[in-house]
């Protein structure tokens, strides 16, 4: 598509189902792309291929070693498979089918299922997501600095949903509202919040674009327009808790912070404004050095990418399949997530014909095209699908793996959300090491979409192969016991098995190495998913002197966690089962 062709292209009024798929696709697409070229992606396969073949070819098949230091495996990406960005796009589009309930359905379903099929999740969200999947808002976790810390771009990739369904919208407002509450969900900090406004005004003014487009009007009108897309919204009817730990960790300083990142932006802008005004000199690479791109300490920054893929967007608008193929091979950027926030600025634009075949090729094309034209029908109506209080928990999400890991090929198996979905392959991946086996199961859902339950385990006749086992220094251990009526069941150890009674609390009474501690409903309800066969089991407990030690060991015998690491009245601990299946407590000490 030449410069005249595309401009005649928005001339003749892209409707906004065309311009929604294209902005869908082209996000895909560019994700697609630029996945294997991203330095993390952690590629192994030696037939690296060029923009040329690209070109030329289309997408192309590559390898990944996978699985970390524990579980080392090759995995095979098919050709046109995309990564977290286009998976966590399609969790905010069908979120928004719930209409006013979007929130709970992405914090509730969409992002604690999503940790069990993400492909290349960044560390930010992952963290967030197995948060809420611990029933544990992320700002008010014992990981909450870490949380305001994270800045990155995990929640600007996947906004585009928003601004689709609020295209119409005469004012950003109510858009600028929900991108923030999404991105709030998994980052804390400003840069992720603020890249993701940046960018979904820029995504928003595309979508509603339809005479000639100025030379750099896009990044114009980002930079000029900054108070509709700058100012930090009020989330209290969303989250009501969200501000109040904000200022907290940030001892009062939040929205101080908050201006000043609204200037780093700005300054973003203005290099992208001074990079437009070279005309025709190929300066890309210049200008994407200057934003910070491939400097590692901020080149995944919600900012920098944000920038990044309006200049590139801005810079290619005539000639908008070289943009996406600008982003994907900018190597030492993050590849993956500025082709795709790239592709989607100029999808929204520009719709789906300069996409050429793939569109087509792209995986789940269908979907991604179906998801959008829904989102883009149902414009100012408050939702297309009943909402319910359904949600994930870390007990339903363990069984609907063991569900899934007793399918075989052809078997229909029914998501938390209602999506029934089919198993279509078993893939058995080539492990790197003796003991490795690394197993995934390609689910296909009945709306379209494919997702990847991976299964990773040890051959169980080397259960000490390749273990890197941290020394536990173990300060203490007992065996715990679990009762109905505290008192009663003192009596009966004191009184009349004449037991002494070491130590007492509140909440625990001591005698010898057994401790007697209250049940509670929440124990009652582990114990009836892990001990169905005895009403009161025994615990044994050790006190140790760190716990993340203790904890790795734990994983790496892959040894079943019933309770992940949690924290209560400033003592971390965990449950797991020990080869037997004998529950036992692991407790940080406080000295």
């Amino acid at each position: 598509m030449n410069t005249e062709e595309f401009q005649n292209q928005i001339n003749n009024r892209i409707p906004l189902i065309t311009k929604g798929q294209g902005a869908f696709l082209g996000a895909a697409i560019g994700d697609a792309l630029g996945w294997p070229q991203e330095l993390e992606a952690k590629r192994i396969d030696k037939n690296s291929f060029s923009v040329a073949e690209v070109l030329e070819n289309g997408f192309q098949q590559w390898e990944r070693k996978s699985g970390g230091q524990y579980y080392p495996h090759e995995e095979i990406i098919q050709a046109g498979e995309y990564s977290d960005d286009t998976q966590l796009i399609l969790c905010t589009g069908r979120s928004l089918l719930y209409g006013n309930q979007w929130w709970h359905q992405l914090t509730k379903l969409e992002l604690p299922i999503w940790t069990y099929y993400e492909r290349g999740g960044g560390g930010a969200t992952k963290r967030a997501a197995k948060s809420w999947l611990w029933e544990i808002e992320p700002w008010l976790s014992k990981d909450k600095k870490r949380y305001f810390d994270a800045g990155g771009n995990g929640a600007a990739m996947r906004i585009l949903p928003h601004c689709i369904v609020g295209a119409k919208e005469t004012s950003f407002a109510k858009i600028a509202k929900n991108i923030v509450a999404n991105s709030v969900t998994t980052h804390g900090h400003p840069r992720a919040l603020l890249g993701a406004l940046a960018y979904g005004f820029a995504v928003w003014l595309a979508l509603r674009q339809t005479n000639t487009l100025e030379y750099g009007a896009i990044i114009d009108k980002v930079f000029s327009e900054v108070n509709s897309w700058s100012l930090l919204p009020d989330l209290n009817d969303i989250c009501p808790t969200w501000k109040n730990s904000a200022l907290e960790v940030s001892y009062g300083k939040y929205d101080d912070n908050w201006k000043v990142t609204v200037k780093e932006m700005l300054q973003l802008l203005e290099k992208c404004q001074e990079g437009m005004k070279e005309g025709a000199l190929s300066i890309e690479k210049e200008i994407l050095t200057q934003l910070g791109c491939f400097n590692k300490s901020i080149k995944g920054a919600g900012t920098v990418s944000a920038a990044a893929a309006i200049f590139l967007a801005s810079r290619f608008a005539a000639n908008p399949f070289q943009g996406i193929i600008e982003a994907g091979f900018a190597e030492g950027s993050d590849t993956d997530t500025i082709a795709s926030m790239t592709g989607g600025i100029l999808g929204a634009l520009a719709g789906i014909e300069w996409l050429r075949n793939y569109k087509n090729k792209v995986q789940d094309a269908n979907y991604l095209k179906q998801l959008a034209e829904h989102l883009a029908k149902n414009q100012n109506r408050s939702q297309t699908k009943q909402a319910d209080n359904r949600k994930v928990t870390k007990n339903t999400a363990n069984l609907l793996i063991v569900n899934i890991n007793k399918l075989n090929i052809g078997d229909n198996i029914t998501f938390p959300d209602g999506r029934q979905a089919n198993l279509s392959s078993i893939i058995n991946h080539n492990s790197l090491s003796k003991s490795t086996i690394a197993t995934s199961r390609k689910l296909l859902t009945a709306d379209g979409q494919s997702l990847y339950f991976k299964k990773l385990s040890r051959l169980k006749n080397d259960p000490k192969a390749n273990f890197q086992l941290k020394a536990v220094n173990v300060v203490n251990i007992g065996v715990k016991l679990l009762v109905r009526d505290m008192n009663v069941a003192r009596f009966f150890y004191e009184k009349v098995l004449g037991l002494k009674v070491e130590k007492e609390s509140k909440n625990a009474v001591r005698c010898g190495c057994i401790v007697l501690v209250p049940i509670s409903p929440k124990e009652n309800t582990l114990q009836s998913l892990n001990n169905s066969n005895q009403k009161n089991p025994e615990r044994i407990y050790l006190e140790v002197a760190s716990l993340d030690e203790v904890y790795s060991n734990v994983r790496q015998f892959e040894a079943k966690i019933v309770r992940d690491i949690y924290e209560r009245e400033e003592r971390r601990s965990f449950l797991c089962l020990d080869p037997d299946d004998n529950m036992v407590e692991i407790l940080e000490i406080k000295f």
